[in-house]
Protein backbone atom coordinates (compact mmCIF):
# COMPACT_ATOMS: atom_id res chain seq x y z
CA UNK A 1 0.00 0.00 0.00
CA UNK A 2 1.02 3.65 -0.74
CA UNK A 3 -0.68 7.21 -0.09
CA UNK A 4 -0.33 9.58 -2.96
CA UNK A 5 0.69 12.54 -0.75
CA UNK A 6 0.64 14.60 -3.92
CA UNK A 7 -2.44 16.41 -4.76
CA UNK A 8 -4.06 16.09 -7.86
CA UNK A 9 -4.02 19.24 -10.75
CA UNK A 10 -6.19 21.74 -8.89
CA UNK A 11 -9.62 22.24 -9.15
CA UNK A 12 -11.14 23.50 -12.77
CA UNK A 13 -14.07 26.30 -12.87
CA UNK A 14 -14.80 25.57 -9.34
CA UNK A 15 -15.30 22.05 -9.66
CA UNK A 16 -13.42 19.49 -7.31
CA UNK A 17 -10.91 16.89 -8.75
CA UNK A 18 -12.50 13.19 -8.61
CA UNK A 19 -10.62 11.18 -5.83
CA UNK A 20 -9.49 8.20 -7.25
CA UNK A 21 -8.90 4.34 -4.90
CA UNK A 22 -7.37 1.45 -6.59
CA UNK A 23 -7.36 -1.65 -5.45
CA UNK A 24 -4.65 -3.61 -7.61
CA UNK A 25 -2.00 -5.99 -6.77
CA UNK A 26 -0.04 -6.43 -9.49
CA UNK A 27 2.82 -3.92 -8.82
CA UNK A 28 3.49 -3.01 -12.34
CA UNK A 29 0.04 -3.06 -13.72
CA UNK A 30 -0.80 -0.99 -10.56
CA UNK A 31 1.76 1.33 -11.98
CA UNK A 32 0.13 1.60 -15.26
CA UNK A 33 -2.82 2.37 -13.72
CA UNK A 34 -1.72 5.34 -11.30
CA UNK A 35 0.24 7.00 -14.35
CA UNK A 36 -2.59 7.22 -16.55
CA UNK A 37 -4.92 8.34 -14.16
CA UNK A 38 -2.43 10.83 -13.22
CA UNK A 39 -2.67 11.62 -16.56
CA UNK A 40 -6.19 12.85 -16.68
CA UNK A 41 -6.04 16.80 -15.43
CA UNK A 42 -9.11 16.78 -12.27
CA UNK A 43 -7.88 13.21 -10.90
CA UNK A 44 -6.30 12.60 -7.22
CA UNK A 45 -5.63 9.36 -6.69
CA UNK A 46 -6.14 8.94 -2.71
CA UNK A 47 -4.73 6.04 -1.96
CA UNK A 48 -4.28 1.98 -3.47
CA UNK A 49 -4.31 -1.12 -1.87
CA UNK A 50 -3.02 -4.29 -3.02
CA UNK A 51 -5.45 -7.02 -1.43
CA UNK A 52 -8.88 -7.24 0.14
CA UNK A 53 -8.21 -6.65 4.00
CA UNK A 54 -6.19 -3.41 3.49
CA UNK A 55 -8.69 -2.48 0.35
CA UNK A 56 -11.81 -2.96 2.72
CA UNK A 57 -10.20 -1.30 5.90
CA UNK A 58 -9.29 1.72 3.61
CA UNK A 59 -12.82 1.81 2.52
CA UNK A 60 -14.82 1.46 5.99
CA UNK A 61 -12.14 3.84 7.21
CA UNK A 62 -13.07 6.92 4.49
CA UNK A 63 -16.42 6.21 3.31
CA UNK A 64 -16.81 9.24 2.21
CA UNK A 65 -13.40 10.18 1.11
CA UNK A 66 -13.26 8.90 -2.66
CA UNK A 67 -15.72 9.24 -5.75
CA UNK A 68 -14.28 6.26 -7.78
CA UNK A 69 -13.20 3.08 -6.69
CA UNK A 70 -10.91 1.17 -9.29
CA UNK A 71 -11.26 -3.02 -8.11
CA UNK A 72 -9.44 -5.83 -9.60
CA UNK A 73 -10.83 -9.12 -8.79
CA UNK A 74 -8.12 -11.17 -8.73
CA UNK A 75 -5.50 -10.32 -5.78
CA UNK A 76 -2.58 -12.58 -4.38
CA UNK A 77 -4.21 -12.24 -1.06
CA UNK A 78 -8.40 -12.33 -0.90
CA UNK A 79 -10.46 -10.98 -3.58
CA UNK A 80 -11.92 -7.54 -5.28
CA UNK A 81 -15.08 -9.11 -4.47
CA UNK A 82 -14.63 -8.28 -1.10
CA UNK A 83 -14.55 -4.79 -1.41
CA UNK A 84 -17.17 -4.59 -4.38
CA UNK A 85 -19.04 -6.20 -2.09
CA UNK A 86 -18.49 -3.54 0.62
CA UNK A 87 -19.06 -0.92 -2.15
CA UNK A 88 -22.70 -1.63 -2.52
CA UNK A 89 -23.35 0.64 0.27
CA UNK A 90 -21.89 3.73 -1.10
CA UNK A 91 -23.02 7.26 -1.75
CA UNK A 92 -24.99 8.05 -5.01
CA UNK A 93 -22.52 10.12 -6.43
CA UNK A 94 -19.96 7.54 -5.65
CA UNK A 95 -18.58 4.99 -8.60
CA UNK A 96 -17.14 1.86 -8.94
CA UNK A 97 -15.66 0.05 -12.05
CA UNK A 98 -14.05 -3.14 -12.37
CA UNK A 99 -10.88 -3.51 -13.95
CA UNK A 100 -9.34 -6.85 -14.12
CA UNK A 101 -8.57 -9.55 -16.18
CA UNK A 102 -10.19 -12.76 -17.83
CA UNK A 103 -13.74 -11.58 -17.61
CA UNK A 104 -16.25 -13.75 -18.50
CA UNK A 105 -19.98 -13.07 -19.47
CA UNK A 106 -21.48 -14.53 -15.49
CA UNK A 107 -18.51 -12.44 -14.01
CA UNK A 108 -19.38 -9.29 -16.03
CA UNK A 109 -23.19 -10.14 -14.68
CA UNK A 110 -21.81 -10.62 -11.17
CA UNK A 111 -19.88 -7.23 -10.99
CA UNK A 112 -23.10 -5.53 -12.19
CA UNK A 113 -25.59 -7.09 -9.47
CA UNK A 114 -23.06 -6.24 -7.15
CA UNK A 115 -23.52 -2.82 -7.89
CA UNK A 116 -20.62 -2.16 -10.17
CA UNK A 117 -21.25 0.88 -12.58
CA UNK A 118 -18.73 -0.35 -15.34
CA UNK A 119 -16.54 -3.30 -16.09
CA UNK A 120 -13.60 -3.24 -18.01
CA UNK A 121 -11.02 -5.85 -19.51
CA UNK A 122 -7.45 -4.94 -18.15
CA UNK A 123 -6.18 -6.37 -21.48
CA UNK A 124 -8.52 -5.12 -23.88
CA UNK A 125 -10.48 -1.96 -22.70
CA UNK A 126 -8.31 -0.09 -20.98
CA UNK A 127 -8.85 3.17 -23.27
CA UNK A 128 -12.54 2.37 -22.33
CA UNK A 129 -11.89 2.50 -18.92
CA UNK A 130 -9.74 5.69 -19.38
CA UNK A 131 -12.49 7.23 -21.23
CA UNK A 132 -15.14 6.49 -18.64
CA UNK A 133 -12.80 8.54 -16.25
CA UNK A 134 -12.33 11.11 -18.35
CA UNK A 135 -15.94 11.35 -18.95
CA UNK A 136 -16.48 11.52 -14.95
CA UNK A 137 -14.02 14.05 -14.84
CA UNK A 138 -16.18 16.10 -16.98
CA UNK A 139 -19.35 16.04 -15.09
CA UNK A 140 -19.32 18.20 -11.58
CA UNK A 141 -19.58 16.25 -8.71
CA UNK A 142 -23.34 17.38 -8.19
CA UNK A 143 -24.34 15.48 -11.82
CA UNK A 144 -22.13 12.43 -11.40
CA UNK A 145 -24.90 10.49 -9.34
CA UNK A 146 -27.17 10.20 -12.44
CA UNK A 147 -24.88 9.21 -14.84
CA UNK A 148 -25.89 6.20 -17.15
CA UNK A 149 -23.94 2.52 -16.24
CA UNK A 150 -21.42 1.82 -18.88
CA UNK A 151 -22.09 -2.38 -19.34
Amino acid sequence: MNMNTGSGSGSRAGRQPLKVFVIEDDAVMRGLVLEALREIPEVDVLFYADNEVSATNWLSSNDSAWDLAVVDLHLKQGSGVGALNWCTTRRPDQHVVVLSGQLSEAVRRQCMALRADAVFDKATEMEDFLAYCRALVGQPAAARASMPHIP
